[in-house]
């Protein structure tokens, strides 16, 4: 079924720590204690729209993996775009991510692909755009890891009275879906998964929305940044690092 689909051009981007883990990084050949580089893929949560340059928890994630694991030297690529669905992004994977393999990729994406205008793509459509980034960056050498798509925070976006969420209950409802089967994803594909939403949604509960989420209902704050660089460091450490 095919789900939300007009957020404009910036919509969206992708964690979870602990409980929020849902299976183990895959056995592979990769190594990112040899490769150390690290490419973030993903939409304007990735890109980091609307956080001062430095700020965003792609450009912080070095100095937190270097404390958090004692290694250094690790190369932390932003691969975001803003307003990107995943099939935007498959375009542009050549480029923007194989270039620079091997190397761990965290794949966020899911929000821009439920616009409703031209663009969007459906549930199975991001599943398979999703399926075809994992063969080609293994098929490079490297490895994936899934992030969910963050929550929306439905009246305070500019799209929320649009009747054509209300069938679902509203956008963060909407996109729901397609953060679901990033999780299912994960399971088939058996990767490791942050979930980016479960993880915020307790930082919502225990700081408050605004303290989280921007003021257009869908970005992120920088004390948002600051908390996801911090788990996902743990995160990548747990996974991909040995002890």
């Amino acid at each position: 079924m095919r789900c939300c689909k007009s957020m404009g051009y910036l919509f969206f981007a992708g964690l979870i720590l602990g409980g929020s883990l849902i299976v183990k990084a895959e056995e592979a050949a990769f190594s990112l204690e040899k490769s150390k580089t690290i490419v973030a893929f993903g939409d304007s949560i990735t890109r980091g729209y609307g956080v001062p340059e430095g700020k965003v928890w792609v450009d912080l994630l070095s100095a937190r993996l270097e404390k958090k694991a004692r290694q250094k030297d690790f190369s932390v690529l932003n691969a975001g775009g803003n307003g990107n669905t995943s099939g935007e992004g498959l375009k542009r994977i050549e480029k923007d991510v194989l270039s620079k393999m091997p190397a761990l990729v965290l794949v966020e994406f899911g929000g821009n692909d439920t616009r409703h205008t031209a663009g969007g793509l459906t549930v199975d459509e991001f599943e398979q755009n999703i399926l075809e980034i994992h063969k080609l960056v293994k098929a490079k050498g490297g490895t994936i890891a899934l992030l969910t798509f963050p929550p929306v925070v439905n009246e305070w976006h500019a799209l929320w009275k649009d009747p054509y969420y209300a069938k679902w209950g509203g956008l963060d409802q909407c996109a729901e879906q397609y953060r679901e089967r990033t999780r299912e994803l994960a399971k088939k594909l058996d990767c490791p998964i942050f979930d980016l939403d479960k993880f915020l949604r307790k930082q919502m509960k225990s700081k408050g929305q605004g303290k989280i989420i921007a003021k257009d209902g869908v970005h992120l704050t920088v004390e948002a940044n600051e908390l996801i660089a911090d788990a996902i460091a743990d995160f990548i450490s747990k996974e991909f690092i040995k002890k």
